[in-house]
């Protein structure tokens, strides 16, 4: 088990009073001042301070600064084995880079739930307002007293923890998965879901440029399907997909066009799909052919099929 290592929370970001504004004088607060109002800390609570011009503007930028002091916290305990790991260039010779990053980002840590749902109703406050006279011009000047315990920095350091756990279990999971391939959507879905992952822990998690070299691979499996043609027959032609030998299936429907034939019908019959088609206007002596195309993400993959009428 991880050990985690509790700083003092005593120790959290020195504050002192701010001084009044020049040209502004108090007209107005919300009660007597607290003795904990200009503090640097008191155990078992983040204390914060802000002024801007509007009440709703000094509360979000105050809890702002709550949840910055949290994240910087669990960032600061949050131990992470960190690996290198391959890259593998899929169009040319194979390239092999080591990455190594031991730093959180304080800033993806404050992504997490938990703490984007801090809210000051959970806070004790002060506040001031404060006006210039000669302007008109207001400002508020609140403190914001959050409790943050030991205990709720332990729950979040493991929640965060289990979330990265999750995070490395889907990139394995997906990287198996490439080794049974048996569908194109299995192909479509595991590119989709890696690029969302991907962007959700950004380029400065060492992890990005795992997830980018898995979705190569899986964008690399396009270039290596192809038709099969499985029965040729005037009127009817039936065809499968095949991937690293082995037949693939897909949901996706081929586009169909010929120099000849037409009334086309498709159907994807399990592995097999099946065109049939009138060829009223096909000649013998002619060079007959129905083009079969597919698109598996930004590739296409074609086959022309030649057929005689006899």
């Amino acid at each position: 088990m991880r050990k985690i290592l509790i700083i003092a929370l005593a120790m959290m970001l020195p504050l002192c009073t701010m001084a009044q504004k020049k040209g502004y004088k108090l007209i107005e607060k919300s009660g007597p001042k607290p003795e904990w109002v200009g503090k640097g800390s008191v155990k078992g609570f983040i204390i914060v301070q802000a002024d801007k011009p509007t009440l709703e503007e000094v509360k979000n930028d105050a809890m702002a600064k709550v949840r910055a002091e949290i994240a910087s916290s669990v960032a600061t305990n949050v131990q992470r084995t960190v690996s290198s790991y391959s890259m593998k260039e899929i169009d040319g010779d194979d390239v092999h880079q080591n990455v190594s990053m031991s730093i959180e980002s304080t800033s993806k840590i404050a992504k997490m739930p938990a703490i984007q749902g801090v809210s000051i109703t959970k806070a004790e406050t002060y506040q001031e307002l404060y006006r210039n006279k000669k302007t008109g011009d207001e400002y508020y000047n609140l403190y914001v007293k959050y409790p943050f315990s030991s205990f709720d920095l332990v729950d979040l350091v493991t929640a965060y923890e289990e979330h990265e756990a999750q995070i490395n279990n889907q990139i394995k999971s997906y990287e198996n998965g490439l080794d049974d391939i048996k569908s194109v959507d299995q192909v479509d879905s595991a590119i989709t879901a890696l690029s969302a992952l991907a962007k959700e822990i950004g380029d400065d998690d060492n992890r990005f440029f795992k997830i980018e070299g898995v979705i190569n691979r899986y964008i690399a499996v396009y270039d290596n399907i192809t038709i099969n043609v499985v029965s040729n027959v005037p009127g009817k032609l039936s065809l499968e997909l095949l991937y690293d030998g082995k037949t693939i299936t897909t949901s996706q429907n081929p586009r169909i066009s010929s120099n000849c034939a037409e009334q086309f019908n498709v159907k994807n019959l399990g592995e097999t799909t099946v065109i049939t088609y009138v060829n009223e206007y096909c000649y013998s002596q002619d060079d007959n052919y129905i083009e079969v195309r597919y698109r598996f993400g930004s590739k296409y993959i074609k086959e022309q099929i030649f057929f005689k009428l006899k």
